[in-house]
């Protein structure tokens, strides 16, 4: 599905794991963004799983283990590139996130990634 949408906000959002194993905690970031789709008016979250630079530089510092003081900074220059209030994205909907109508979140991906893959 293809969403025609307006970005009202967007952050990454940071979380902690724990691993099944170890018990040791480990980071997770996100993209996330609140859009407006501009063919019916409904407002939207939105995960982005890719399309920036710093997403996969985030990605792969954290594969590596860099410490978390490293993986915020990456994410803090990844806050400075998204997209800004009132921009024009054309989104492709992966699939949803939820269980309940009112928690559901849009996992998508930029349209012109899809295109090209």
């Amino acid at each position: 599905m293809i969403l025609n949408a307006l970005v009202l906000g967007g952050d990454v959002q940071e979380s902690t794991f724990y691993d099944s194993m170890t018990g040791a905690p480990k980071q997770g970031y996100s993209v996330n963004l609140t859009v407006l789709d501009a063919d019916t008016n409904e407002k939207y979250e939105c995960q982005l799983t890719e399309g920036f630079q710093r997403l996969e530089d985030l990605k792969e510092a954290r594969r590596q283990g860099a410490p978390v003081g490293a993986q915020r900074q990456i994410a803090d220059l990844l806050r400075g590139e998204l997209p800004p209030k009132m921009a024009s994205l054309t989104l492709e909907v992966l699939r949803f996130k939820g269980k309940q109508a009112a928690f559901i979140k849009l996992i998508c991906r930029f349209a012109q990634i899809a295109a090209t893959v």
